[in-house]
């Protein structure tokens, strides 16, 4: 049984996680775009497989950003149609993913910033 003060405090987690993410997607396009500029005009094989490989990198955790906030979206209307019910162990699960996807693209973004400073 999950009290009134704990479901109001898991939905309002909830959406500071959906806002971080949508932080996160924002920093992903910009990094992106960062590539692009990078890679303008280059024709240096071993590059251009470093700039294909932070593309698909970026693709990938756009797609992450997106699944993740899906399952967030489905957790909330969950706890919203069943109030009552207990919400913790998902919730808890979708915690660690939110802290372990953060954590991804953190880790991206300082290997990409080394790679576009060692290319400039």
């Amino acid at each position: 049984m999950v009290t009134v003060a704990e479901h109001k405090a898991l939905l309002a987690e909830c959406d500071q996680w959906r806002e971080e993410l949508r932080h996160a997607k924002d920093d992903i396009i910009q990094l992106r775009n960062e590539l692009y500029v990078a890679a303008a005009g280059k024709t240096d094989h071993d590059f251009l497989k470093e700039v294909e490989h932070y593309h698909n990198q970026f693709h990938i955790q756009l797609i992450n950003v997106h699944d993740l906030k899906h399952a967030i979206k489905h957790h909330v209307a969950e706890a919203e149609h069943h109030p009552n019910f207990g919400h913790k162990i998902p919730h808890h699960n979708l915690e660690l993913q939110y802290k372990k996807l953060l954590e991804d693209i953190a880790q991206l973004k300082t290997d990409f910033h080394r790679f576009a400073g060692e290319a400039g």
